[in-house]
């Protein structure tokens, strides 16, 4: 995980005394700094035990904001940690915090060096969100286990056709009582323009049977009319699709002491990983 090498501390670590970690977000946050580290075949358990190390220094340190580590089940072996903001001017604030505590960046560089040896690529992004893309209530993300992450890619110059998508598949749920939820983001850095992230979270893979079922029988049933106007306007704006599935790790996220301390999903045992001698 970069979010503290090059960038100082990206996600705000205070140099003074250790402060809680801040709640998950209970509304969509209006920005997210998203870090994407693809791992090397078959390093993907020692790459996730040293970063269950570098959580546990930000914990220890009083890291004071959230993050959620998400683990992928399809596509390219990766991790993605998701760092929400209420904005750029949080975010870019962010950037300075630690830069005087030398403590702590050696002991981040140490762990990084480490780290670095089990990545094939990394990649950050930025992302603002886009309401009037997004559909239902906002969930408890404490209670979230699984999260399924549509990446879209519009034509140059056609993102508020993104938005006109949205809407008609937000219609087609409404009209059939779907109880689904999405939030939508556009990537304003680290990805080509026009790349949009769509997530939804579940609790657990049944409530993704389930969802997908539902899904299925929604747009089964809808108006033909519907539908080829929906088909329309994709075929009309969108170059390409991904949707893939993520598991929630606990070992690699960060959340605060009181969550932790009310589920044990939260408050994984710390693990430990020999350090490389030296030569």
């Amino acid at each position: 995980m970069v979010r503290v090498t090059a960038f100082a501390v990206a996600v705000g670590l205070f140099a003074a005394a250790p402060v809680l970690a801040q709640q998950m977000p209970t509304s969509q946050p209006a920005m997210l700094d998203i870090i994407r580290e693809l791992e090397k075949p078959g390093h993907s358990v020692q790459h996730q035990k040293i970063e269950a190390r570098w959580t546990e220094l930000n914990r220890k340190q009083g890291f004071p904001s959230t993050y959620i580590a998400l683990v992928a089940t399809s596509g390219t072996p990766e991790v993605w940690w998701v760092n929400p903001f209420a904005g750029a001017g949080e975010f870019g604030k962010s950037l300075d915090f630690g830069s005087d505590n030398a403590t702590y960046t050696n002991a981040i560089g140490q762990i990084a060096a480490e780290d670095g040896e089990h990545l094939a690529s990394v990649t950050r992004m930025q992302a603002v969100a886009v309401p009037e893309a997004s559909y239902g209530a906002f969930p408890s993300l404490a209670d979230m286990r699984v999260y399924s992450i549509l990446t879209v890619q519009m034509r140059y110059g056609y993102d508020q056709l993104f938005i006109d998508i949205a809407k008609q598949y937000a219609a087609i749920v409404k009209a059939k009582g779907v109880p689904t939820t999405w939030r939508s983001y556009r990537i304003i850095g680290g990805a080509p323009d026009g790349t949009f992230l769509i997530f939804n979270s579940f609790p657990s893979w049944d409530a993704v049977e389930a969802n997908r079922k539902a899904m299925d029988a929604a747009f089964g049933g809808a108006a033909p009319a519907d539908l080829e106007s929906l088909m329309k306007t994709v075929r009309e704006g969108v170059v390409s699709s991904t949707s893939r599935f993520f598991t929630v790790s606990p070992k690699m996220s960060l959340v605060s002491k009181e969550l932790a301390a009310s589920n044990p999903f939260w408050k994984p045992k710390v693990v430990a990983v020999a350090k490389k001698a030296a030569q």
